[in-house]
């Protein structure tokens, strides 16, 4: 008979226990790859979504503007805007603003705070009758021909295949209104 070495048969028994060492070192590994995936998938969501809500509150932004450079106190109606926030075309950039403008105040100008000469000033201080000649004092309040309304223009933006909004922003507006104007 034949005998085997010590040596050998320590061997083959450790062969197995590497075999196992070495499952535990590729469970291990796997789950630090999982955890990694995760976390990138977490973080990409999160910049996503902070770019949106950076682009719905430029495109709210605009929107407010594009309201405000026209008289919109005239006729002071909640009005739905859409905006290409990228100039794209495409209907993935388009965001939906819901602009509200809400008249808060309406105040006389004083005589003393328009400048003779500005153009836009010109027309509070006489009118086609020449009744007011614009000089301080002429009234006994001192008020002129002219009024400032003052806004709060709200637009709230919602982002391209959402129903919810990710953006209000509400901007002050001063607009010249006639005398007498209302709110």
């Amino acid at each position: 008979m034949t005998r085997v070495p010590a040596c050998r048969r320590l061997g083959a028994r450790q062969r197995g226990v590497t075999l196992l060492v070495a499952m535990i070192f590729l469970v291990v590994l796997m789950l630090v790859v999982a955890s990694a995936v995760k976390v990138t998938n977490v973080n990409t969501k999160v910049v996503g979504n902070m770019q949106t809500q950076n682009e719905a509150a430029a495109s709210a932004q605009h929107a407010i503007e594009e309201t405000i450079s026209y008289d919109f106190t005239k006729l002071p109606v909640s009005q739905t805007i859409q905006v290409d926030i990228n100039d794209s075309g495409k209907a993935g950039s388009v965001y939906t603003v819901k602009v509200v403008p809400t008249c808060i105040a309406v105040q006389p100008v004083k005589s003393v705070d328009l400048d003779v000469d500005s153009a836009a000033d010109q027309l509070c201080f006489s009118s086609g009758a020449a009744q007011n000649t614009g000089i301080v004092g002429s009234t006994p309040s001192g008020n002129s021909l002219c009024s400032a309304s003052l806004w709060n223009i709200e637009a709230t933006a919602t982002p391209p295949n959402s129903t919810q909004p990710a953006a209000t922003l509400i901007q002050g507006v001063t607009q010249r209104v006639d005398p007498g104007a209302n709110c």
